[in-house]
């Protein structure tokens, strides 16, 4: 570390301090600085501004030293060019020279403040120059009200956002500073100090130089904070300006090289620092206080954290300084790319969505604390989670090999828990996460909400099967990385993985035909709340909720059957399955009518309801196909009706789209002057004007059960009602 001295704004100049020769000739605030901005009008500023000038303020009338942060530059011919501290250093000059000429100082005794200046523009510069000659009376309530009316104050050169500042700050140093007297020998005294590190010492390059001057002109978000934070780090030890300088330090170098290249179009880190600073603040709130609300605006955030919580002030300050310097170093995008892939399984990587960036730490930079809508983050849950696997693994030191296999574990978990996936429920999820990634331990809590219960479950049972069957190690992890599975095996089971090719082949099928085989071999359904799920021929969701659902043995049962069939299927091995069922069965289930009639097969969601599901299990023919997934006040059909209408292809019956709570359940004729309903054992027809039963079919059964296909039956009504009406 190199080695930094204390020092006084005089003694930079008049050689006092630890040192005894002067290290300045000169001090020059360069042009690639923004304008002095301390003396800014504005809500933010102003606290600063105030809390600045009252520590400066105390410290001075009682005689109560003060180290300020560590101010670093470029010493070129005894000339300093600020790197940082440039705010300070100003206002320093401007507390001088007031003090001196409020004290009535001989002119030689300051005459150093000459050699102070601004190259940012011609008019701050000429300011500075005219300011140090001139004495004022102090008699007026604003010491600038005299200023703007001296001949060598331009009226213009109030525009100049610099000057402007400077002249706020002098109303407020005069304001505070007006009574005081006996104050310059503590100035000489070395009162006001602090640590001095050039850029040579520091052993910083031209590049980074530039890096840490690119916040430009405004005053941001970012500059707010960081003033607080390195006030607040600093208040944790009053005798110690280290850690507060450390930290000043890190910012601008380490940290900002580690974010450099993640800067936004402006071509500045600041947006970029803040939401990551504001992601792991959120995993400490997330680990150390759970049930307190966390605030949003970063300025109270930081000092609830390091002023508030004093007793873990410390603490909370090594975290965020390990999670920063982790990153040190790092190839950060070749990290992510090396664990993660987003196209199909790879081996030695974990699978994430092709939604997803493989970047986490730069999704974060870019949006964590953003919202797309209301209930969705722009940086999600899972994300947030995923990216403390990769603080933990850089922390911790743990192997890559360690680290692959740990990873999938959380990345499995993460998409079984959409659910899971809480505010409320981070304290346990992270705790699990860490288990895993830095202790290999998968952590099942007791009565306390986690990562979704089965899939734990499989984790732990898949971690046992792997101490025996390592050998299958990678055919597992292909099993899992399939689309549709998500990191989710119990459909098939650790017992059949060696059917994990012909899993994938299967479903390259065309999913109508993979669904019409399960069925012609068994009811793979399941139950959610009060309707039924089958899969879709278009539509990824019903297969990933069958497939993931905590009671899914029939889907487990039926499809190890299927999948015994054949070691790779085709679309023509499953029309076999099919035509062989529809040919040899002589019992008419739903199932069966299902297989065959294609309109009563699911447009997406794949969901049916069944009027008398609280009393029987789906053992009625009043079915409803819903066209939406969780409504049933949405488009809905009664199966058979609509298979009727869709296979008579004629102009004469209608049918309604809300057979549940309209006029869907009934085939309607205005030009025949009847209406059609079907009831589990036969049709009816009804006069439409004053519903008189006019004609009703039975549709022959056994055990309740159809023995004949009621489509053909309800064809031969459609007929007979026609011929009735010739």
């Amino acid at each position: 570390m190199a080695t930094s001295n204390l020092h006084t704004f005089i003694s930079l100049f008049k050689g006092k301090g630890d040192i005894e020769e002067p290290l300045l000739k000169a001090v020059e605030i360069p042009i690639i600085q923004r304008d002095y901005a301390q003396g800014r009008i504005t809500k933010e500023v102003t606290r600063i501004r105030n809390r600045f000038l009252a520590s400066l303020y105390d410290a001075l009338t009682e005689n109560i030293p003060i180290k300020l942060d560590f101010v670093y530059g470029d010493i070129k011919e005894l000339k300093l060019i600020p790197l940082d501290g440039q705010q300070r250093l100003t206002t320093l000059f401007l507390l001088h020279w007031y003090i001196a000429r409020h004290e009535g100082i001989e002119e030689k005794d300051f005459s150093f403040l000459k050699a102070f200046s601004y190259s940012t523009r011609y008019s701050a510069r000429e300011f500075c120059q005219s300011l140090i000659d001139y004495a004022p009376d102090f008699s007026n309530e604003n010491i600038t009200e005299d200023i703007e009316d001296q001949c060598w104050m331009p009226l213009d050169w109030k525009n100049d956002p610099t000057i402007a500042s400077m002249l706020t700050m002098l109303d407020a140093i005069h304001s505070k500073f007006k009574k005081t007297s006996g104050l310059w020998e503590r100035l000489m005294n070395g009162c006001i100090s602090f640590y001095f590190l050039s850029i040579e010492d520091m052993g910083l390059t031209d590049d980074l130089y530039i890096k840490m001057n690119s916040r430009g002109k405004p005053l941001t978000e970012f500059e707010h904070f960081k003033a607080e934070w390195e006030g607040l780090v600093k208040k944790m030890d009053e005798d110690d300006a280290v850690l507060s300088g450390e930290l000043s330090r890190k910012i601008d170098t380490v940290w900002t090289d580690i974010l450099w290249s993640y800067r936004g179009a402006n071509n500045i880190i600041d947006d970029e620092f803040v939401r990551y600073y504001k992601y792991l603040c959120s995993l400490i709130y997330y680990k150390n206080y759970p049930e307190e609300e966390r605030p949003d605006d970063i300025l109270e955030l930081t000092k609830i954290l390091f002023s508030e919580k004093k007793e873990d002030a410390k603490a909370n300050l090594q975290f965020i300084n390990d999670c920063f310097d982790c990153l040190n170093g790092v190839e950060i995008r070749n990290m992510f790319a090396k664990f993660l892939t987003q196209d199909k399984h790879v081996e030695g990587k974990s699978l994430i969505s092709k939604s997803e960036s493989l970047d986490i730490f730069e999704d974060c930079c870019n949006n964590f604390g953003e919202r797309q809508s209301a209930h969705r983050r722009s940086f999600p849950i899972g994300r947030m989670i995923l990216l403390y696997c990769f603080l933990l693994y850089l922390r911790n030191g743990i192997t890559d090999n360690l680290f692959i296999r740990r990873l999938r574990i959380v990345n499995n978990l993460i998409k079984a828990s959409e659910f899971e996936l809480r505010d409320d429920r981070m304290n346990v999820l992270l705790t699990q996460t860490e288990e895993i990634i830095v202790n290999g331990e998968i952590i099942i809590p007791e009565n306390r909400p986690s990562f979704n219960a089965s899939q734990l479950g499989e984790e732990k049972n898949k971690e046992e099967w792997l101490k025996a069957n390592q050998d299958k190690a990678e055919t597992l992890f292909y099993l899992e990385d399939h689309y549709l599975l998500n990191g989710g095996i119990s459909v098939i089971g650790l017992e059949n993985v060696e059917y994990t090719d012909a899993f994938y082949s299967l479903f390259e099928c065309d999913w109508s035909l993979v669904n019409r085989s399960l069925l012609s071999i068994g009811d793979y359904s399941i139950k959610v709340n009060w309707r039924y799920q089958i899969g879709s021929a278009r539509n990824d969701t019903p297969w990933r909720a069958i497939f993931r659902a905590k009671d899914n043995t029939r889907a487990h049962d039926t499809l190890i059957t299927l999948l015994k069939m054949k070691d790779t299927f085709t679309n023509d091995y499953l029309t076999s399955i099919i035509d062989n069922y529809l040919n040899t069965t002589n019992i008419f289930d739903w199932r069966y009518y299902l297989v065959k009639y294609e309109s009563m097969r699911p447009e997406k969601y794949g969901m049916y309801y069944w009027y008398d599901y609280k009393d029987k299990e789906k053992e009625s023919y009043c079915i409803l196909m819903m066209l939406t997934e969780k409504s049933i006040g949405g488009r809905n059909y009664n199966i058979f009706l609509k298979t009727l209408l869709d296979l008579d292809n004629s102009i004469d019956f209608s049918l309604g789209e809300y057979a549940y709570s309209g006029d869907g359940d009934k085939l309607i004729s205005e030009i025949l002057g009847v209406y059609i309903t079907c009831g589990d054992n036969k049709y009816s027809v009804f006069d439409l004007t004053d519903n008189t039963l006019l004609l009703e079919e039975s549709i022959p059964q056994e055990d309740k059960l159809d023995i004949k296909d009621r489509i053909e039956i309800g064809l031969e009504v459609i007929h007979k009602v026609r011929e009735l009406n010739k």
